[in-house]
């Protein structure tokens, strides 16, 4: 199985979900989902809280919602989505890059702006 690419652009402070449908069934808590500052690092920026939803399309068999929460510095990142097994990464599902810009008050601030 070819590993699934996704790239996307958060905003600083504001939290991303993204849907990620599975044609095996699986269990939340068998999701694995990290942040990392590059695709070598093994330091964890950060964790997508993974969540099974009700599937809306009868040709998949598992469907899970994936949150991020928005409380990581501006930069770009990299994410991947491994299924677990017995503590084991079994296989990875999902990869990509996630830019997250300043938040729009923060970037008044950075040219010398108030704003007002």
């Amino acid at each position: 199985m070819k590993i699934q690419r996704h790239d996307f652009v958060m905003e600083q402070g504001v939290s991303k979900s993204i849907v990620l449908e599975y044609n095996k069934e699986i269990a939340a808590n068998d999701l694995f989902a990290v942040v990392r500052s590059n695709a070598v690092d093994e330091e964890i920026v950060a964790k997508f809280d993974v969540v099974k939803i009700e599937n809306t399309d009868e040709a998949v068999t598992s469907t899970f919602k994936l949150t991020l929460d928005g409380d990581i510095s501006p930069g770009r990142y990299v994410y991947d989505v491994f299924s677990y097994t017995a503590d084991k990464p079994k296989s990875k599902l999902l990869k990509g890059y996630i830019l997250v810009k300043a938040s729009v008050s923060d970037r008044g601030r950075d040219r010398g702006n108030t704003g007002v």
